[in-house]
């Protein structure tokens, strides 16, 4: 199922992608489900305009909307409890080509130093990644990131259960959990929160488009540092 909250994600990435004016051929985006797990995954490449072919510095971008998490989406649109709020896969691969001989690492790493996009949790970076043509000597470095964008769970106001705290039952003569008026305004207010979430993008989608806004500016600000690395570049291939 195509939940329109995965949909404004990869909505939202692309718009943010563009307003950099990074290079990127929307016909190599890939939107891609799982049949037999349902999971949704989106992928796109993004690069430096006039960076040559191939370019010298990429970076590989996939948002993975898992099954469990469009589940759990599921149940906090119809405002069941949850127990792991939902949440957006992110995987960022960044990619230092064309390179005439392998450079420090550390060099690279140090792009990275303290800086994390905002909005993702669970960020967490691997080792470097070194490729070596054998025959032409080219070398590539690459680093991946991973994390999540946690859609928090609004404040649904308290559940009446049909017991309190003190073991004494909560339901009255008919069966019916008692409540007094200003609980059933609450729990009417939930309601509508929860359709709202249910059936329009409400309040997350701006949070989300927030973020993702600013992971478009960070992976453009990385990609130019990258390219400003003080190592030696082979030429680009001729058109």
């Amino acid at each position: 199922m195509l939940d329109h909250v995965f949909l404004d994600a990869v909505s939202a990435l692309g718009r943010a992608l563009d307003e950099t004016l990074l290079q990127r051929d929307r016909h190599e985006d890939r939107l891609a489900s799982d049949l037999l797990l349902g999971d949704l995954v989106w992928e796109t490449s993004v690069s430096l305009p006039g960076d040559g072919t191939p370019s010298r510095v990429r970076a590989d971008l996939t948002l993975d909307w898992p099954t469990w998490s469009q589940s759990a989406w599921r149940s906090w649109a119809l405002g069941e409890p949850l127990e792991e709020p939902p949440e957006i896969g992110l995987e960022i691969v960044f990619r230092v080509q064309r390179l005439a001989s392998r450079p420090d690492p550390e060099a690279l790493l140090a792009q990275f130093a303290n800086q994390e996009p905002p909005g993702v949790e669970s960020f967490e970076r691997s080792s470097v990644v070194a490729e070596e043509d054998l025959g032409s000597g080219e070398v590539a470095l690459e680093v991946a990131f991973e994390g999540a964008f946690r859609l928090a769970d609004p404040d649904d106001g308290p559940r009446r259960e049909p017991f309190g705290p003190d073991g004494l039952s909560n339901l009255d003569a008919t069966g019916v959990v008692a409540v007094d008026r200003s609980e059933a305004a609450e729990i009417g207010r939930a309601h509508l929160r929860a359709a709202e979430v249910a059936g329009q993008r409400g309040s997350l989608s701006s949070a989300m488009s927030t973020n993702l806004i600013a992971l478009g500016r960070w992976v453009a600000s990385t990609l130019v540092r990258l390219a400003d690395l003080e190592v030696e570049f082979l030429p680009a291939e001729e058109p």
